[in-house]
């Protein structure tokens, strides 16, 4: 990541300080000699925006982090976007309106504004606590006899949906920013105090912790877990038996973990500094695509050039891109001699790659002819990979409302629904001031990004329609 070196000083920092917060009595001058911010925004719901357990705002994990980050260096902090009451589809839809706040920081809130887009761009590091309202949706409470309800299809409905929902917003924010550092906070018990539904609510933080956490990991973010931490002192952290939030004490060893978790990124910069296997493409240093690009290639989906080079700008054409969705493909296709005569002087590799993509109705020709030299628009390889969504899934996606891209009105109804697929499944976001441009040509770094958020996306995954 570009910060990790400007900030080597500050990981020591944090581990000679034994992880105890709050941080005092430090000279920020001799930890961090350079003028260089760290850029630290906070996603998420209460936990986030710092409500205690009174029910008012104050400092809450996201604070401590910031805390002990600015004490080792400058830093420009905002939880601004952190909502009590928010669930992931809140986050989700703040995402696509690019919606515009005021920054709130360490001296509370300011009368500047920023839109979320530019926050998420600037970013070095992202803190999400979010999810838990989704599934406390699903218990319900009887006023009179405090008693709660668990319907287990509901809230196991409701947890799937949260993984699937931070998938499509962990996917978002490395679409804006893919050199992002993210945490996503795990889930602890909101009524300790309750003991004939210790099983059940241990059960659920369980499921949450690990929904979550693949989705986290899988997405190249860092998952933080506090459920022992909070249980440790439940009678401290967590002490108000009429209000879930933590106390100031809870909240602290919230930012310690995250603080621990940040840290061990030194570590973690250490390792990959050693010799990398694998192809190493000469024009991929900075690249946005770099990540999605090296994936697909251990996935052995796509390849680079002789040259060493991936071309990653460089427009795909109907061969290399079909060529490509042949060899992600699982299910086997018809039994089919190659249908085209214009495709004969490829290998026959590819040809059976071909054979077996139009065998599955994902691509046709015209009269014979494939035209392979043909460039893929990107509203042609939305519709490509809805149609290997049906191959796949045996299910044709229809959508509950079609993604609000402005420049899709005059195209069909597969291809409204295919640019939605790829849209509820977070794999795209547009590119920018509400267009999809569905008529450009498709470049192999955004092939090879569609086509791994496809290859990558949860087994039986069903769609979240928001």
């Amino acid at each position: 990541m570009k910060f990790m070196m400007k900030f080597k000083a500050l990981f020591a920092f944090i581990m000679v300080l034994g992880l105890v917060l709050p941080v005092a009595a430090v000279n920020a001058d001799e930890v961090n000699s350079t003028e260089e911010r760290l850029n630290y925004l906070a996603l998420g719901d209460s936990l986030a925006a710092g409500m205690n357990d009174q029910g008012a705002i104050a400092k809450g994990y996201a604070d401590y982090f910031a805390i002990g980050l600015q004490e080792a260096g400058e830093l420009n902090y905002n939880k601004g976007f952190a909502v009590p009451g928010y669930k992931t589809t809140n986050i989700l839809e703040d995402l696509k309106s690019n919606v515009q706040k005021r920054i709130y920081n360490l001296e509370g809130e300011q009368e500047v504004t920023v839109d979320l887009n530019t926050a998420v761009k600037e970013a070095d590091v992202i803190t999400i606590s979010v999810g838990a309202n989704d599934v406390l949706a699903y218990i319900k409470k009887d006023p009179q006899t405090g008693q709660f309800k668990f319907d287990l299809q509901e809230v196991a409905a409701g947890i799937k949906s949260v993984g699937q929902n931070y998938h499509a917003i962990l996917s978002a924010l490395k679409q804006i920013n893919p050199e992002v550092e993210i945490f996503v906070m795990g889930y602890y018990n909101p009524y300790p105090t309750l003991e004939a539904y210790t099983q059940q609510f241990t059960l659920l933080v369980n499921e949450l912790d690990k929904a979550v956490g693949q989705v986290t990991e899988a997405n190249g973010g860092h998952f933080v877990k506090v459920v022992e931490e909070i249980a440790a002192d439940y009678k401290t952290h967590v002490p108000n038996p009429a209000n879930i939030h933590l106390s100031d004490a809870g909240y602290q060893v919230v930012g310690n973990k995250f603080l621990e978790s940040f840290a061990t990124l030194a570590d973690e910069e250490e390792a990959t500094e050693e010799p990398i296997e694998g192809p190493v493409f000469t024009d991929l240093a900075g690249h946005w695509s770099a990540e999605y690009v090296k994936a697909a290639v251990e996935y052995g989906v796509i390849s680079g050039f002789e040259d060493g080079t991936f071309k990653p700008n460089q427009a795909v054409n109907r061969i290399q891109i079909v060529s490509i969705i042949g060899r992600s493909l699982e299910v086997p296709g018809q039994a089919v001699e190659v249908p085209f005569v214009d495709i004969s002087n490829y290998s026959e590799k590819i040809q059976a790659e071909v054979a077996k993509v139009a065998g599955l109705g994902i691509v046709v020709g015209e009269k014979g002819y494939f035209k392979p030299e043909d460039k893929v628009t990107r509203a042609q390889l939305a519709v490509m990979i809805s149609r290997a969504y049906t191959a796949t899934t045996g299910e044709t996606y229809v959508p509950k409302q079609v993604a609000p891209f402005k420049d899709i009105a005059g195209y069909n109804e597969e291809t409204q629904n295919a640019i939605t697929l790829l849209y509820d499944l977070g794999i795209v976001q547009g590119t920018g001031n509400g267009a999809f441009s569905p008529s450009s040509d498709v470049t192999r770094a955004q092939a090879a990004k569609i086509i791994l958020g496809f290859l990558t996306l949860p087994t039986e995954q069903e769609l979240v329609v928001n």
